[in-house]
């Protein structure tokens, strides 16, 4: 028997797709363009992953989507002794400096100031292969799920992993990029077990014990019938009438970060009706701060919806202490209802009132109750309804990703041929990330207010992602102009 079959230990296996991956909004790729100052190799890097993608339960990632008689989705895996099948893998090699690529020079920096820095459309010769196919074609084509696409500078790597979100959601991806760098490193006997690969945990931990059931407390809020009407009509609207959003990353500095924080707390001692125990974080702050000035780009003030992602993996007992790791979309939210009369005041207050609403949707009863619903929609094939709040809300959506701690993950050091960046200021450690973003492959977003705290790197600084309104824009790097002039 092959060393390779040894490892992988896999024959043919189907895996099944649970709830919330087979939903019609999974079906699109993630992708995270990753850049390195250092050049790596690229071979080295795709063999680690395919021999990830063979071992134990992994080998569900280096599988292939179909679709059943149902419609639903479940994955393939088929051993096959060519190991490379497991990844769509491309690379493309630029024999010059990063800086002076025509495209690439543009790609986003830490910078001096924490002004926003544009997204553009031609990097995504550096995120996916030509010609990159829709879901559906990956599906009838019976094309690998997990692409790489690696472009080489002589200073510098980009590299790029795609995946269908179907599969996972982002603490997925962060699980594979930790085995991923173990892997590479020969650490593979210290990977975490993948639970779940057959059997959803999710329904599993949310169902059990039915005497202990916690009522839904934002049941109340959700929006239906005309409300609902209303507000998707506003919406369509807006997409018909209003400019296309634009993408943003923002390098902020942790000396800005702080004062915003700082800002909201002075602010929230001056609330008469506050509880003092009541602490606030610097996502907390930053969230009211960005909530509040997108509100106030708005032709007029209106009462937001704040909706929070967050993961149940750090939410449900069953899966917080568990030693594993969980391949499967986990994702849910909360939501923070924000009145046009806090829009014009202060962020302190906004803060306050998203921390408390929070601190109540979090709870491990809330969420399993805010889970059950979403399943018990979908196993009576309807659509589950996620829409809470004021029909004439402002919907924002935010998604904290520094827990996921993704820049500080990735250990490529095994795969450098040379160092790219020689200097003296270095921050990060050979073979580390110096910054990612996430792309929405092969369709544009369409949805609501977006931003997105993707993390900090190796100097301390906070990395953001937004797609907003250029309106929304100009009035946040005003704004940050303030912030970092008043010292």
């Amino acid at each position: 028997m092959s060393t390779e079959r040894q490892l992988s230990d896999v024959s043919d296996a189907v895996y099944p797709l649970y709830p919330f991956d087979n939903e019609k909004t999974n079906r699109c790729f993630v992708s995270w363009p990753m850049l390195f100052n250092d050049v790596l190799d690229p071979e080295l890097l795709n063999n680690a992953l395919c021999q990830l993608l063979g071992m134990k339960e992994w080998c569900k990632l280096g599988g292939r989507l179909r679709l059943k008689a149902n419609g639903e989705l479940e994955v393939y895996v088929q051993y096959d002794s060519k190991i490379h099948s497991r990844t769509f893998f491309t690379h493309q090699n630029f024999d010059m400096e990063l800086q002076t690529h025509p495209i690439a020079c543009h790609w986003p920096m830490r910078t001096g100031s924490s002004s926003p820095q544009p997204i553009s459309d031609d990097f995504k010769l550096f995120v996916t292969r030509p010609k990159f196919p829709t879901f559906e074609q990956m599906v009838q084509q019976r094309l690998p799920m997990v692409s790489l696409h690696i472009t080489s500078f002589r200073d510098a790597t980009i590299v790029s992993l795609i995946w269908p979100h179907a599969l996972m959601d982002a603490f997925g991806g962060q699980a594979l990029l930790s085995a991923w760098s173990s892997v590479l490193n020969g650490q593979e006997g210290g990977l975490c077990p993948v639970y779940g690969a057959k059997n959803d945990v999710l329904r599993k931990s949310i169902f059990a014990n039915p005497e202990s059931h916690e009522e839904l407390k934002i049941e109340e809020r959700r929006l239906s019938g005309m409300g609902l009407y209303m507000f998707l009509f506003r919406h369509v609207w807006n997409m018909i009438w209003d400019v296309s959003r634009q993408r943003h990353l923002i390098c902020l500095s942790k000396d800005t970060l702080k004062k915003v924080k700082y800002r909201a707390e002075r602010e929230i001692g001056k609330i008469q009706d506050h509880n003092p125990e009541t602490q606030i974080s610097s996502g907390d702050a930053l969230t009211a701060w960005i909530s509040q000035t997108v509100a106030l780009s708005e032709p007029s003030i209106r009462p937001i919806t704040i909706l929070s992602l967050l993961n149940a993996r750090f939410r449900l007992p069953e899966l917080m202490n568990s030693t594993g790791v969980f391949l499967q979309n986990l994702t849910l939210g909360t939501f923070s209802f924000i009145s046009s009369g806090q829009v014009r005041g202060s962020i302190g207050s906004i803060a306050l009132s998203h921390r408390q609403h929070f601190t109540e949707q979090a709870t491990a009863g809330q969420a399993s109750a805010f889970l059950r619903s979403g399943y018990k929609s979908i196993d009576a094939g309807q659509t589950p309804g996620v829409l809470f709040g004021e029909a004439d809300a402002l919907p924002i959506i935010f998604n904290n990703m520094e827990k996921a701690d993704l820049i500080k993950t990735v250990d490529f050091s095994a795969a450098v041929k040379y160092q790219g960046d020689i200097s003296e200021d270095r921050i990060n450690p050979v073979g580390s990330m110096v910054m990612y973003y996430y792309e929405n492959v092969g369709q544009p977003y369409k949805g609501f207010n977006l931003f997105s705290m993707l993390g900090q790197d190796y100097a301390g600084n906070h990395w953001l992602e937004g797609t907003l309104l250029p309106r929304a824009w100009i009035r946040i790097e005003e704004e940050l102009r303030k912030i970092e002039e008043n010292s």
